[in-house]
């Protein structure tokens, strides 16, 4: 038996407005504390094939924002923890199969 897959994520918020060098507008609420106020970033296992997860990821608007009309942007990025080169063992003729997104 296989470990089930954990799937790395990280939301980013507010992003058209950072790439030109604004401040966030918005701060993630439950973020892990190494998380800049505008990310939330995490795990999730994917223990089986065409299973779902959901994660739940809630932000508030700073108090000191004036633009409050442009839509908030935000960007997911992922990826599979752990998916470095896989080491070839003499005794098979195959390296164990990773999986890939």
């Amino acid at each position: 038996p296989h470990a089930a897959p954990v799937l790395e994520y990280v939301l980013d918020a507010d992003t058209d407005r950072r790439r030109l060098g604004q401040a966030p507008r918005v701060s993630f609420l439950g973020r892990r504390p190494s998380d800049p106020e505008h990310q939330f970033s995490g795990t999730v296992e994917l223990p089986q094939q065409h299973l779902r997860a959901c994660i739940r990821a809630t932000f508030q608007l700073q108090d000191s924002i004036r633009d409050k009309l442009r839509p908030i942007a935000v960007t997911l990025a992922y990826g599979i923890q752990g998916t470095g080169t896989p080491r070839r063992v003499r005794e098979t003729p195959l390296p164990p199969l990773l999986p890939v997104l």
